[in-house]
């Protein structure tokens, strides 16, 4: 909900399945890099230090540490969220209801803890 309203603020299109497709854009500049970016990170995986190197070179310093303090803040919101067990509110189940199925969310194992079904 938080990327869907901020590219609604600045009047962006982008495109959610980016975030469950392997090496998808989304629409986004420079966005396959920051997906690879962000999954290394989240993940833990061995391809880090590799994309950890090529968002710094594609997307220059400033813009880099951006996106890591990004992917810090939703990581760690994400985790606080799953280990309190906090529910979405009936506003964001409303909102959400048309991505998280096209995307397969409600799928999750987390998906009926947080009332998504």
């Amino acid at each position: 909900m938080l990327l869907r309203a901020s590219s609604d603020a600045v009047g962006a299109e982008v495109d959610l399945s980016a975030a469950v497709e392997e090496a998808a854009d989304g629409g986004v500049e420079d966005g396959a890099v920051l997906t690879a970016f962000a999954e290394a990170v989240v993940r833990a995986t061995d391809e880090l230090d590799a994309a950890r190197v090529r968002a710094l070179k594609t997307l220059g310093p400033a813009k880099f540490v951006e996106a890591a303090a990004t992917i810090g803040i939703f990581n760690g919101l994400v985790r606080v969220a799953d280990s309190t067990g906090i529910p979405s509110d009936a506003m964001m189940l409303e909102r959400t209801a048309d991505v998280r199925g096209k995307l397969g969310f409600d799928s999750w194992s987390g998906a009926k803890r947080r009332g998504w079904r």
